[in-house]
């Protein structure tokens, strides 16, 4: 399981799935920069992101409080659309293209108004993002993979395949060191979110 061939193997098979979590991470973000996008359906999604920021911003410690309300809230949906995604995929697909989508409606918006979004992006998304996104695009790709070799296991087993739970096992097995990367990475990066990107964002 932590051994090198294993790390290896493991990454071999989920780079495929990794790759298409950021092609659906950034096809979300063009749909929602488009004047077409369904504004009221993101606007209604964003209102949760409102209440932590509201409670970081009234709150007497503010980078403290970020850190525990940005870390609980990434670790709980991240960890969710790993394991949900046993139901054919479809929570961490839904979770990529939504935040994708939000991410494309607010930089479309804050350009609208005239922001300078190349140094938004630079300081208030980089920062942190490439972290926090690295570990949601490796858990959206253990969750997808679970879903389709599930399916690929029970199909198997019908069709009389030669061990078809295999590559489901594999992932499983591989999803444990690839847990512990992901949590570290969401510490990390909501360290750097509530200091780093906090002091940089602050007006």
């Amino acid at each position: 399981m932590f051994t090198r061939a294993g790390l290896l193997l493991t990454w071999k098979e989920i780079r495929p799935y990794f790759i298409f979590s950021i092609i659906l991470f950034f096809a979300g973000m063009v749909i929602g920069g488009t004047p077409n996008a369904p504004t009221e359906y993101l606007e209604q999604q964003m209102k949760g992101l409102e209440g932590i920021s509201n409670s970081i911003r009234t709150s007497d410690n503010p980078e403290w409080t970020a850190f525990l309300l940005i870390t609980a809230n990434n670790i709980l949906k991240t960890i969710m659309a790993m394991g949900f995604g046993i139901v054919a995929g479809l929570m961490p697909i839904s979770m990529l293209v939504l935040n994708g989508m939000i991410l494309g409606y607010l930089l479309s918006g804050f350009s609208a108004s005239g922001e300078n979004v190349f140094m938004l992006v630079v300081k208030g998304l980089l920062p942190h993002g490439i972290l926090e996104l690295s570990a949601v695009f490796l858990a959206c790709a253990f969750g997808i993979r679970f879903g389709l070799t599930l399916l690929g296991g029970i199909f198997g087993s019908a069709f009389g395949r030669k061990e078809p739970w295999q590559p489901f096992v594999r992932t499983a097995t591989g999803s444990v060191p690839a847990l512990i990367v992901i949590v570290v990475f969401l510490l990390l990066g909501a360290v750097v979110e509530s200091t780093i990107t906090y002091w940089l964002m602050k007006p």
